[in-house]
């Protein structure tokens, strides 16, 4: 026998079963966040914070995507405590940074992404809690899906807030993909559950997809209306539903997605949740739930539509094309607060000025009513509906 070579080819299927072996940890690392389903209860349950960085990142290392004047990263961040735990919940705080510039805020994202499948039918999202309202502030819940290795988690071992801190200012966020941020959007499709700005306390729903992904008819109302909805001053405006109006952005709100519907749910603080079969009961059936509680149901359509040079962006083409299926992928859950922006600032009045005027305000008499407000979670979960 030749010792040589035979003692080289063991090395060599060492070496290869080594990495199949690591190849095989970091895709478990992965993949054991698809469909991840969870329930944090913080009313009813000793919930730490670990339970829940179990579940969330609880920071984005990038500018904000609707420029809006905040902080996300925490790496960057001025102000100390911007997370903590009450007896009453998580919340999560908007402080000013007391440089006349912006505020410190938070942006979580969930570790679990979700797809249906043919073992997954139905996915139901939950959420109780409150969210502050005042002028030039617009908080937001809400599901966005990618593609990219990055958002999957692709050859990662740890997955932790501190692997998205490698990301802190590293590039704009249209150019930087990360496992809290991507560039593909809006191929993936994004879902907004609750959307409300400078404290109007109207909550919309809406729908992002690209142009040649889905039309959509909301609350049958024989409307069909595209989910890019492309135009000269917004190249991706969505499809929307009613808008409904709340007595403060705080109660339970509840979105359920399945193949070709989403349904936009919401419980008055003082309403029954928690009866068998409610929404944050530990098997919620949404077939019992009352219809006052439905605020909006879209149906998704086939649609012939296509981008367009002259009405949508090149980005958005390119991020769009050969995605022609009304199909959402990948979604994760995002709670965040930001501050003017595209929306809220461009709608803080009614003058030519909205934006300028949005800006000067939040940091001159708004920070008596912006800093150090919270955000609360007193209960969040995904669950897959039989």
């Amino acid at each position: 026998m030749n010792t040589k070579k035979f003692t080289t080819n063991v090395l060599c299927l060492l070496m290869l079963f080594g990495s199949g072996i690591s190849n095989l940890a970091q895709e478990n690392a992965a993949s054991e966040f698809e469909n991840k389903f969870f329930r944090l209860d913080f009313e009813n349950n000793d919930i730490k914070m670990e339970n829940f960085k179990e579940f969330f990142f609880t920071t984005f290392p990038h500018d904000d995507p609707t420029e809006g004047d905040v902080v996300y990263d925490r790496v960057q961040w001025k102000n100390s405590d911007m997370i903590s735990l009450k007896e009453d919940g998580l919340r999560g705080y908007i402080k000013y940074r007391d440089d006349n510039s912006s505020y410190d805020s938070f942006r979580f994202t969930s570790k679990p992404y979700y797809n249906l499948n043919s073992g997954v039918k139905k996915i139901l999202f939950v959420f109780k809690g409150k969210f502050p309202s005042e002028k030039g502030v617009w908080p937001a819940w809400w599901l966005n899906g990618s593609r990219q290795s990055e958002w999957l988690y692709e050859g990662e071992e740890k997955i932790d807030d501190e692997l998205v801190d490698k990301y802190s200012g590293k590039g704009r966020y249209y150019e930087t993909p990360s496992p809290v941020n991507c560039t593909d959007w809006p191929a993936a499709g994004e879902v907004d559950i609750i959307e409300t700005i400078n404290g109007d306390n109207i909550i919309h729903n809406t729908i992002h997809t690209c142009p040649q992904m889905c039309d959509s008819e909301w609350n049958n109302n024989g409307e069909i209306i595209n989910c890019a909805n492309g135009n000269e001053t917004d190249p991706n405006a969505g499809c929307s539903g009613e808008p409904y109006e709340v007595e403060s952005p705080e109660g339970t709100f509840a979105c359920l997605w399945d193949a070709n519907s989403i349904s936009f749910y919401y419980w008055k603080t003082d309403e029954e949740v928690r009866n068998s079969g409610g929404p944050l009961s530990t098997q919620p059936d949404p077939e019992s739930w009352n219809k006052s509680n439905l605020k909006n149901r879209v149906e998704f359509l086939n649609t012939n539509a296509g981008c367009d040079e002259t009405v949508h962006q090149d980005w958005q083409c390119s991020s769009c094309e050969g995605y022609n299926e009304c199909k959402f992928v990948n979604l994760k859950m995002v709670f965040n607060i930001t501050l003017c922006g595209k929306w809220a600032g461009r709608k803080f009045d009614e003058t030519e000025n909205t934006l300028n005027n949005c800006k000067n305000y939040i940091t001159s008499e708004g920070v008596e009513y912006i800093d150090d407000k919270y955000f609360k979670i007193e209960f969040v979960s995904a669950s897959e509906i039989k």
